[in-house]
């Protein structure tokens, strides 16, 4: 295993990024309420299973989007699966990103 591979989330660990807990001491819309406005675009560089992603497609509204990018197609198939069938799913893009470059 190399430098970069151990500094890379596995994705079989994503449930711990993403839990009632997390949100009470890392809560995106508090933490992100003054730059995260609605009709913006934004990204979400290193989205893992989307705990940030899913909160700011709400704050960015109808009119707005979010570029969900991560290395790891697994972490992107968890945001899909997220958000699969719910008023945001038209407001967030996956994005995969190379190891090298976004």
């Amino acid at each position: 295993m190399n430098d970069k591979q151990k500094h890379v989330c596995p994705v079989e660990r994503a449930n711990g990024l993403d839990n009632i807990f997390r949100k009470l001491v890392q809560n995106p819309k508090k933490i992100l309420k003054d730059y995260v406005k609605e009709g913006m675009t934004v990204l979400d560089v290193g989205c893992g299973p989307g705990f940030y992603s899913v909160e700011m497609a709400d704050m960015v509204g109808k009119s707005g989007n979010v570029i969900a990018a991560d290395l790891q197609q697994g972490m992107l198939e968890k945001v899909e699966e997220k958000i699969k069938g719910t008023y945001i799913e038209n407001r967030i893009k996956l994005h995969k990103c190379e190891k090298d470059r976004i």
